[in-house]
C-alpha cells in the first residue's frame, strides 16, 4: 500500500471517528428514550411549534382553526390535530388515538381536583392537595398570579382598552414553556408529539383541556421536530473542506516522495544520470538534493573507474602485441619439450589478449553510452545477422517474432549486446538450440534469448551482470570467459534506454530478456 493511499485511509478513519462520536452523542441525547430527547433539539422545537400554533389560533376565528392546523403539518407529511385530553379529536387532521397513547396521556395529565382547592380536608384525610403551579393554573384557565406574569413593555401603542389591549394581556400570560412529550405508539407504530396548549380566546373551560397532537411515521417528523439536513450538510461540508485542504498537500508530499523513489531505483540499477526536481524547501527538498549529489558522485566515480580500465587495457595492447610477435619469431627455432612449453605460454597470452579486448569493449560501451541517440532499428534482421556472425548453424537456432517489428536503440550497441548474449549461450551451453523470441506489450518489446544449458544457481542470478563476476561452474579453464560478457550486455542495453534481466528455464537453461521501447 503506497503512502498516498495510507494518508487517504487515515483521513477516512478520521471521518469515521467523527461519525461514531456523532452517533454516540445522539444515543446520549436519546438515553432516556424519546421523551429524554425533549431536553434538547426536539423539545425546543416543540415549544416553538406550540407557541406558533397558539398565536395562530388566537389570531384566527374558530371556524378557520381546522385549516390552520392542517397547514402546519402538510409541508412535512405530518398530521396535526387539536384534541381534548385525553382522546377527543376536536379539529385538524383526522387521526385515531391509539390505546397505549391514551394511557400515556392520562399518566402525563392526571385529572385535577378543582373542587378541593382551598377547602379544608375531611377529618382524618391529612393535608389538602398542594396548590397548582403557574403552568397548571394557566392551562386550567385560571389567571397567573402577579409574580408569574411578564412585566408589560414600557411604551405601549394604542388605547388602554379594546381588542389590542386584550391580545397584549393574553400574550403576557403565555407561559415561557409548555408541557411536551414525544412517544412511539400504535400498530403500526407511529411517532406522536404532544404540546399542551392554554385555552385560546373563545375556548370554554368546560370543553376540556387542549392538546396539540402531531403524528408522523418519522422520528424527525420529516423535519418538523428537528431537521437532520443541516447536520448531514455540515458533515459532508466538513469532509469536502477537509478533502480540499488535504488532497493538494498529500499529493505534493507523495509526488515528491515518488520522484525520490523513482530516482533511487534508477540509481540502484546503475543509471546515475537521473535527477530529482529540487523545488521544495523542506526536508523532502533536502532529501532530493542529497539524492542528486549522491548520483552525481557515483556517476563520476563509475565513469572514472571505467575510463581507468579502458586506459589500462589500451596500454596493455602494445606489450601483448610485442610478446605475440616475439613468440612467433621464437616458435620455429624450438622443438620437442621447448616447443610444447612455448605453446602453453602462447595459450596464456591468448587469454590475456581476450581479457584486454573485453575490457576495451566494456570501457567503450560504458563511456559511449550517449554517443548516439536511439533510432528505429528492425529487430529480426539484426538478430539473424548477429547469429550468422557468431557462426551459429541454422539448425541450432530458432527465431520467432512479428514481422516488421522495430525498436528504439543505438544500432551498434544493440548488435554488441545481442552478440554477447549469443556468445555466452554458445560458450556455456554448447550444442544446445538457441531460441530467440520477441513480444510486444504496452509499447515495450521484450527480446528473449534462451539456451538449453545447465542454467545458473538462483543465488547467482542477481549478480550475473556484475563486472568480472563468474559462476563457480564457469571458472573452468576450458570454458574461457572473463566475467565481462553480460556486463557489456547490460551497459549496451541501458545505453539504448532498455533493461536486461536473466532467469532460469523450467526445462533447463538460461533466458536473457532484453526490454526496449517499441518504435
Amino acid at each position: 500500500m503506497n503512502l498516498y493511499t495510507r494518508i487517504l485511509l487515515w483521513l477516512l478513519v478520521n471521518v469515521v471517528v467523527l461519525g461514531v462520536v456523532f452517533v454516540l452523542v445522539l444515543k446520549w441525547q436519546f438515553a432516556e428514550g424519546l421523551q429524554g430527547a425533549l431536553g434538547g433539539i426536539a423539545g425546543d422545537r416543540l415549544q416553538v411549534i406550540g407557541q406558533a400554533v397558539y398565536e395562530d389560533l388566537g389570531n384566527q376565528p374558530r371556524g378557520q382553526w381546522d385549516e390552520v392546523l392542517k397547514s402546519r403539518g402538510r409541508p412535512y407529511g405530518a398530521k396535526v390535530t387539536l384534541v381534548t385530553i385525553p382522546e377527543r379529536v376536536m379539529m385538524g387532521d383526522v387521526i385515531t388515538v391509539p390505546t397505549d397513547l391514551k394511557k400515556i396521556i392520562r399518566e402525563m395529565n392526571p385529572p385535577e381536583r378543582r373542587g378541593d382547592q382551598g377547602r379544608p380536608p375531611p377529618p382524618g384525610q391529612g393535608r389538602p392537595p398542594p396548590p397548582l403551579d403557574d403552568l397548571e393554573a394557566f392551562l386550567l384557565g385560571d389567571p397567573l398570579p402577579e409574580e408569574g406574569r411578564r412585566p408589560p413593555p414600557p411604551d405601549r401603542d394604542g388605547p388602554p382598552g379594546g381588542q389590542g389591549a386584550e391580545d397584549e394581556r393574553r400574550r403576557e400570560n403565555i407561559p415561557a414553556r409548555f408541557g411536551t412529550f414525544l412517544v412511539q405508539a400504535g400498530d403500526p407504530a407511529l411517532y406522536y408529539a404532544g404540546v399542551r396548549l392554554p385555552p385560546p380566546p373563545g375556548w370554554k373551560r368546560e370543553e376540556g383541556h387542549l392538546l396539540l397532537l402531531i403524528s408522523t411515521d418519522s422520528m424527525t417528523g420529516g423535519g418538523l421536530f428537528f431537521d437532520t439536513r443541516p447536520w448531514l450538510l455540515s458533515i459532508f461540508g466538513a469532509v469536502a473542506i477537509s478533502a480540499l485542504l488535504w488532497l493538494p498537500f498529500v499529493r505534493s508530499i507523495t509526488g515528491s516522495i515518488r520522484a525520490n523513489l523513482h530516482v533511487t531505483e534508477q540509481i540502484a540499477k546503475g543509471r546515475f544520470d537521473v535527477r530529482v526536481p529540487e523545488d521544495r524547501g523542506d526536508e523532502i527538498g533536502r532529501l532530493a538534493h542529497g539524492v542528486n549529489q549522491m548520483a552525481l558522485q557515483l556517476e563520476g566515480l563509475l565513469r572514472g573507474q571505467k575510463r581507468f580500465l579502458g586506459d589500462v587495457a589500451h596500454e596493455l595492447c602494445g606489450p601483448i602485441a610485442r610478446m605475440e610477435m616475439s613468440l612467433g619469431i621464437l616458435e620455429p627455432r624450438l622443438d620437442g619439450a621447448e616447443a610444447y612449453r612455448l605453446s602453453d605460454v602462447r595459450d596464456e597470452l591468448r587469454q590475456i589478449s581476450a581479457l584486454v579486448d573485453e575490457l576495451l569493449s566494456f570501457s567503450k560501451a560504458a563511456l559511449g553510452q550517449k554517443a548516439k541517440a536511439p533510432e528505429a532499428v528492425m529487430l529480426q534482421p539484426l538478430v539473424e545477422c548477429m547469429l550468422q556472425l557468431e557462426g551459429v548453424p541454422a539448425s541450432q537456432y530458432r527465431v520467432q517474432m512479428p514481422a516488421g517489428l522495430a525498436v528504439m536503440a543505438a544500432p551498434e550497441m544493440l548488435r554488441r549486446a545481442v552478440g554477447n548474449v549469443v556468445r555466452n549461450g554458445l560458450l556455456h551451453a554448447p550444442g544446445s538450440v538457441l531460441e530467440v523470441t520477441a513480444t510486444v506489450a504496452k509499447k515495450v518489446v521484450t527480446l528473449q534469448i534462451a539456451d538449453a544449458g545447465p542454467g545458473v544457481p538462483e543465488a547467482s542470478l542477481p549478480r550475473l551482470f556484475e563486472p568480472f563476476y563468474r559462476v563457480d561452474v564457469a571458472r573452468a579453464r576450458e570454458t574461457g570467459g572473463t566475467g565481462l560478457g553480460l556486463s557489456i550486455v547490460k551497459t549496451c542495453v541501458e545505453s539504448c534506454g532498455g533493461n536486461v534481466s536473466a532467469r532460469n528455464r523450467e526445462s533447463g537453461g538460461l533466458i536473457v530478456s532484453i526490454e526496449l521501447a517499441c518504435a
